[in-house]
């Protein structure tokens, strides 16, 4: 089972609330929260830490139903971040890989310390923007590409 990234919340119980309305459409998925991991290893304060994530193949399954909830109550996805180019939920924060240490890590120290300025950055489109509230694009500017998975 592999599972990806489908969205980025700021908000534990919020990413509990979306797993478990996806999860009641039969769509399996798990919340990761990398809470603890901003606060202590990279001495930060949270932000974007919680993630929901599906396996692979649901993945345009469950944003085809983020859309359709949001076409039904337009505050319903305003607490999942999304990308203001291409509207994707395909976002991470901070920008830096995941994939290595030491280079994030020496990354979210020097923007601690102000000599780098951390942003969102969107793994479909590869857009990055400064850090605001949580906001989804319209629904109706909401392209097909959001329905597949980003590369990894």
């Amino acid at each position: 089972m592999n599972f990806i990234n489908l969205a980025t919340v700021d908000n534990l119980s919020e990413a509990e609330s979306l797993s478990l309305r996806l999860s009641d459409h039969g769509i399996p998925t798990r919340v990761h929260d990398e809470r603890n991991m901003q606060r202590f290893l990279f001495l930060t304060k949270p932000k974007g830490y919680s993630y929901v994530q599906v396996q692979e193949q649901d993945y345009a399954r469950a944003a085809a139903l983020i859309q359709e909830w949001e076409a039904e109550s337009p505050t319903f996805a305003t607490h999942i971040f999304s990308c203001p180019e291409c509207g994707s939920f395909a976002v991470e924060y901070p920008q830096f890989t995941r994939k290595a240490f030491i280079v994030p890590l020496v990354l979210e120290w020097l923007s601690n310390i102000g000599l780098y300025e951390k942003q969102f950055y969107c793994r479909k489109c590869h857009a990055t923007w400064p850090p605001r509230q949580p906001s989804s694009a319209p629904a109706a500017g909401m392209p097909a590409s959001v329905l597949v998975p980003p590369p990894d």
